[in-house]
């Protein structure tokens, strides 16, 4: 279930890092799949203009996938990080978020062995 809370300003750090997560958890898995067009000889992974097929390739898509993330998140999340700055000084903004259910704890996991019987 979601709930609905009013906050003044969301915090630079969480907007990095909610960028991070999500520019990296797409853009590397992606980068590997072009990398698996490389090794078959496909044009889909350049480095300074040139293309890298075979198993270089695909060794360099992840790192060059990770490298696309990194200047993203930076670009974007210095983007958000002032619009939301800005957005904070006429209202507050409101956010829909799940919380996580709440776990019953395990006695027996947290039974002490000098304790027992």
């Amino acid at each position: 279930m979601f709930r609905e809370i009013t906050i003044q300003r969301l915090s630079a750090g969480s907007l990095f890092k909610l960028s991070a997560i999500g520019l990296f958890t797409t853009l590397i898995p992606f980068s590997i799949l072009m990398g698996f067009g490389a090794l078959f000889g496909a044009s889909t992974v350049t480095w300074n203009q040139q293309a890298i097929t075979g198993v270089a390739g695909l060794i360099a898509s992840p790192f060059i996938g990770a490298f696309i993330a990194l200047i993203f998140t930076m670009f974007l999340g210095c983007s958000m990080a002032f619009g939301l700055w800005l957005f904070s000084q006429f209202r507050p903004l409101t956010l829909l978020v799940k919380e996580l259910d709440e776990v019953v704890p395990n006695p027996a996991l947290n039974s002490d062995p000098a304790t027992s019987d």
